[in-house]
């Protein structure tokens, strides 16, 4: 009886309701019971719960924390009901708390056995009836420097009027050249008459080209800015990204510079989004009031989460204070360091030290550390035509002394072996000079901090640069030209107040922004943790003294204690 149930149910829920009996019987068998005791949450505001769960019978509250930390009833399940479809295709953290106010009964669908079962029957995702907004999520596109759980929103272009006024050189060029051609195809012929059409129409597609390649894009984290370049209007060019996080908004603004852009007609414009650290124009959006609205949107749903979690994080620890939860294990010791090597393995240490400093890694990481070079083209500018020219003058001249080619016969053997020798040894300090200064210019990306070090050989002279996380309004990259995407290097701009900060010539300049802007949030995410923590830790000790002053000490009794 229980089966037909739950068939029944399934069969009911818009998610599944277009699924035959196999099917549903097919879901059915991933299914599983779970029962909640009065008081007791099903899942948490802000915390991930990859499930999807139908009440059976009981009362089960949905509360919401909204943005200024306070805790409202949105309504209660209804038997038959279920919540969490968008948990098992998105990996989006919970909007809303589920509490059960009486025993309750469910059937629960985990993520990972529904996963499993469109492994085993791929056919039936085709069948399901998704939400709207779940099938729009999953049609976004992806994008590789995506962190695992942030989802694209929106990716939009700037409005189609905006590229007309580029579009116009190219159609008038291409009206000349039909009335040209209509008059002259008889002197010129019809593959010159084509070969010349062709060419605005080439103008034309590569504007188009250019257009689309710009792009703004919108996640539940940050909004980003894509703007590439092409030279020759055919072949990529220089590209630049801006990054910035949804948590540093204060205020998002729309500019209408024309009477054309008015919602009424054309509907575009400007949005200047104000952050704590700066401020980022957008240009020629299409529908700039419905995407101001969605960025106010996520924004504020961001600050619910994030206050739904310290809210949370405020009653575990009130627990455990009062001694309703068990303490935390303790941490499981470390291991034991390894073995010093033995002698083949000292021998090959001095090897990988060798190579690793005649052929240093344009990425690496020490600890929490990681260090950026430059990348080897900056080597090689640096040289210039001097030290070759050098190099091939020096090689000339042991060529000349090894066959007395005159002049050089007329010098002295002991002269001329002097002189080789030495201008070696100078043309070998010049080169490791030129080398050594490249190697030691270093990018050093910590925890808390960016660090910028230039240092030249023998400790000459050494600059730093430093720059707290905290204090980072955005990162951008700039891939400069067709060789600099070739060989995969470019130039990262570090924007933060009272300076610029230049990382030039690195390796993967779009991994090094993606790991600065990740780190730079984790920096400011750890000080708003440790700030919570502080301010949970006042409110704890007040509490655990009015509870020591009303009832004693545990154990003993206080003034307030039962007699």
């Amino acid at each position: 009886m229980a089966d037909e149930e739950l068939l029944a149910v399934l069969a009911a829920q818009p998610l599944f309701r277009r699924l035959d009996p196999e099917e549903l019987a097919r879901v059915a068998a991933r299914v599983k019971m779970r029962t909640l005791a009065p008081g007791e949450e099903l899942f948490i505001e802000g915390e991930t719960f990859p499930a999807y769960f139908i009440l059976r019978s009981g009362r089960l509250a949905l509360l919401r924390i909204d943005a200024d930390g306070v805790e409202r009833l949105v309504r209660h399940l209804q038997p038959g009901e279920g919540i969490g479809a968008h948990a098992l295709f998105l990996n989006d953290p919970r909007d809303v708390t589920a509490m059960a106010i009486t025993r309750v009964e469910g059937w629960l669908l985990e993520k990972s056995e529904f996963d499993a079962l469109l492994a085993e029957h791929p056919d039936l995702i085709h069948r399901l009836e998704l939400p709207p907004d779940v099938e729009a999520r999953l049609r976004a596109p992806r994008f590789p420097w995506l962190e695992p759980e942030e989802q694209v929103l929106a990716a939009i272009h700037r409005h189609w009027f905006s590229v007309i006024p580029v579009l116009l050189p190219p159609l008038v060029l291409l009206l000349v050249f039909i009335v040209l051609t209509t008059f002259l195809v008889a002197e010129l012929g019809w593959w010159l008459a084509l070969f010349l059409n062709a060419i605005p129409l080439v103008l034309l597609g590569a504007q188009v080209w250019n257009w689309w390649d710009d792009q703004y894009i919108l996640t539940t984290r940050r909004i980003v800015h894509i703007e590439r370049e092409r030279w020759l209007y055919i072949f990529p060019g220089p590209e630049t990204r801006q990054d910035m996080p949804l948590d540093q908004i204060q205020e998002v603004q729309i500019l209408r510079r024309t009477p054309l852009a008015s919602p009424y007609l054309f509907d575009f414009g400007d949005i200047e989004v104000e952050a704590f650290s700066g401020r980022i124009a957008f240009s020629n959006l299409p529908q700039p009031d419905g995407i101001r609205r969605l960025i106010y949107e996520q924004i504020d749903r961001l600050r619910a989460l994030q206050q739904a979690r310290q809210r949370y994080r405020l009653q575990q620890e009130l627990r455990h204070r009062l001694g309703l939860t068990p303490a935390p294990a303790e941490a499981a010791p470390g291991l034991s360091p390894p073995p010093p090597p033995g002698l083949v393995g000292r021998i090959g240490l001095i090897l990988r030290a060798v190579a690793r400093y005649l052929f240093p890694p344009l990425r690496e990481t020490v600890g929490d550390r990681i260090i950026y070079r430059k990348h080897w083209v900056a080597l090689f500018r640096s040289i210039g035509l001097g030290p070759p020219v050098a190099l091939g003058l020096w090689i000339l001249g042991w060529v000349l002394h090894a066959h007395h080619v005159w002049p050089i016969d007329r010098i002295e053997p002991g002269i001329r072996w002097g002189a080789l020798i030495l201008s070696g040894m100078l043309l070998g300090v010049w080169w490791w000079w030129r080398y050594e200064n490249w190697r030691n210019d270093e990018y050093i990306l910590t925890p808390s901090q960016l660090i910028l070090s230039q240092r030249l050989p023998m400790l000459m002279r050494e600059e730093t640069q430093t720059a707290n996380l905290a204090r980072i309004q955005s990162v951008e990259y700039t891939i400069p030209s067709i060789l600099a995407r070739l060989l995969n290097y470019g130039h990262v701009i570090v924007r933060v107040p009272g300076g610029d900060f230049h990382l030039q010539y690195v390796g993967g300049p779009r991994q090094v922004q993606q790991e600065i802007t990740r780190r730079m949030e984790a920096y400011r995410r750890r000080l708003q943790e440790e700030e919570a923590a502080r301010q949970r830790r006042h409110v704890v000790d007040t509490i655990a003294a009015y509870d020591r002053l009303r009832f004693g000490p545990p154990g003993v009794g206080g003034p307030g204690a039962s007699p």
